[in-house]
Parts: structure tokens; C-alpha cells; sequence
């Protein structure tokens, strides 16, 4: 099978959105790192410029036979038309990070089919980071630890949550576990990506096996990323799919993706109040987000 190593994805990702910002159609990737800044246009669409609070990332999506492609946001609170398919992808796992804390993605960590924690840059090559790294379910909200780097979030054994600081190499600063089995251990989806509370730090919500959607604001400290979790509201069952590429709107708040068992593609716009985080759901998709394993 063929395999979309990490600068193979960087370049796909950097051309599709080009492609999509442009109105075109996408005819291959040797011309990606010519494209420039491929958030150039969403920067003119959206009402606020991305920052670490609310950024802007693309979304990639790969589906159950490993085809890659790649959504571009319109900057008001939907997508253009999707690019792709690309070269295959069978990474187990992949997540977008901003290095420098301007609010677009420049970097990707993702786990590999032999298991090993890989990363690149947009002009990078692959560097392994962790053989066998031994964890799944990678979550980057932002900084977690108090510098500028995108940090990851990742589940480990029995449950158990571990941050990883990261370096802007690309290098782990710093492991350890930030959550045990008990409380982790119980939730099915992690997702977030920027602030959700209103005070500029990076959050997550958590998604629990009765259908109960959880929110940890974020502290900035390492040794304690979240504070203790308030309940945002129950009915989340519903959904397969959490996600997020930051601000979908434009409205300098970072929202949230989901998507149902009927494969149809829902927004929450965020408030930026910790009280009551999202907006009602507004459908931006009626069907066919079913088909993809993994969404990142």
C-alpha cells in the first residue's frame, strides 16, 4: 500500500488548501511549498486574524481505504469544496500543531503503522521523535506548559492521559502523566483546539460513555494543565465524531466539529464563556463525513 509519509501530508495539505482558497482544482502537489501562506485567503474571509486563541487550521480526513483529503474553512463558518483524494494514508494517528503560537498550522506529529511518534515541518523531512511510542489518541489544543510550542495530549495505558511539551524542533520536553484511569479513562472522544473560555488559554472537552460532554480549562501549567471539568450538557451520544480546526467562523472564537451517525457535519460556534461554551448546533453538512477514520 502506498503511504503518505509526513512531508508527502504537509504537501498535500499546503496545496489543497491553496487549491480551495483559489476556486481550482487540485492536479498534484509540486507546486505546495510555491503556494506561500495558505491561510492567506481564509486571513482576508474571516472577521479576525488568527491568533493562538483562535486559530485557523485546514482539516484533513482519511477514509476506511486510506484515501486521503483535505477541507479548507471559508473563514464563515463552512468549508470549500473538498480536495483530493491524495496518495494513500495508513498512519495510525495524526495532529496538527502551531509551533510559534500565530494561530496556523505549521508542523504535524503522527503515529505510524509500526507504531513510531514521527514528526515534520513544512519544508521538513519525517524524524522519528518516539520508537514505539505506545500511546494513541493525539489531541494538540495549543500550549499547555507555558511557552509558545503546541503541546500534545495523549492517552496511555488503562486510560491514562500524558502531556507532552513539545520544543520547536519538534522534540518532547517534557512526559507526564496529567490525568488517571478513573476520571480519563471514562471518556470516549478528546478534541479542542485554542481558547474556549474566554480566557485565553488553550481547552479541551471530553465526551463520557453516557453521552455527557465535559469541559477542562486550561491553567498553562504543565504539572497541572486543567483545572477541574464542569459539564457543558448531555445528548453528545449521538455523535461519532469530535473535532476541531479552531475558528470556523471568524468570529475570534474557537468552536467545535461534529459529526452524527448519520454522517451529517455539525457546528458549535464558540462563545468564549466557560458557562456555556457553544451555541446551538448549526448542520454544515448533510451527509458522507461517516466515511472517514480518522479526522484531524
Amino acid at each position: 500500500m502506498a503511504h503518505v509519509s509526513g512531508r508527502t501530508l504537509s504537501r498535500v495539505v499546503t496545496a489543497a488548501v491553496a487549491v480551495a482558497l483559489a476556486g481550482g482544482t487540485a492536479a498534484g502537489t509540486a507546486s505546495a511549498h510555491s503556494a506561500g501562506d495558505q491561510f492567506a485567503g481564509v486571513r482576508a474571509a474571516a472577521a479576525k486574524k488568527p491568533t493562538a486563541a483562535a486559530p485557523v487550521f485546514p482539516v484533513g480526513a482519511v477514509t476506511k481505504a486510506n484515501d486521503f483529503y483535505a477541507y479548507a474553512p471559508d473563514g464563515k463558518g463552512g468549508f470549500g469544496h473538498r480536495q483530493g483524494p491524495f496518495a494513500k494514508m495508513d498512519d495510525v494517528d495524526a495532529v496538527q500543531v502551531d509551533r510559534d503560537a500565530d494561530g496556523r498550522r505549521d508542523a504535524d506529529y503522527f503515529i505510524a503503522k509500526n507504531g513510531d511518534l514521527k514528526w515534520h515541518a513544512e519544508t521538513g523531512r519525517d524524524r522519528t521523535i518516539a520508537r514505539k511510542f505506545g500511546f494513541h489518541h493525539l489531541v494538540s489544543p495549543g500550549n499547555l506548559g507555558g511557552s509558545k510550542e503546541g503541546d500534545l495530549l495523549a492517552t496511555g495505558p488503562k486510560g491514562t492521559l500524558w502531556l507532552f511539551t513539545t520544543k520547536f524542533n519538534g522534540d518532547i520536553a517534557s512526559k507526564q502523566q496529567v490525568g488517571n484511569a478513573k476520571e480519563w479513562g471514562g471518556y470516549v472522544q478528546l478534541a479542542g483546539r485554542g481558547d474556549l473560555s474566554g480566557d485565553g488559554k488553550a481547552d479541551v472537552v471530553a465526551k463520557d460513555t453516557k453521552g455527557v460532554l465535559w469541559l477542562y480549562k486550561g491553567t498553562g501549567n504543565a504539572k497541572k494543565p486543567f483545572s477541574e471539568r464542569t459539564r457543558v450538557g448531555g445528548g453528545w451520544g449521538k455523535y461519532t465524531k469530535l473535532f476541531s480546526n479552531g475558528d470556523l467562523n471568524g468570529d475570534g472564537h474557537s468552536d467545535l466539529l461534529a459529526v452524527d451517525k448519520q454522517g451529517a457535519l455539525f457546528l458549535y460556534k464558540g462563545t468564549g464563556k466557560a458557562a456555556t461554551p457553544f451555541k446551538s448546533p448549526v448542520k454544515i453538512g448533510n451527509s458522507g463525513w461517516n466515511q472517514y477514520r480518522l479526522v484531524f
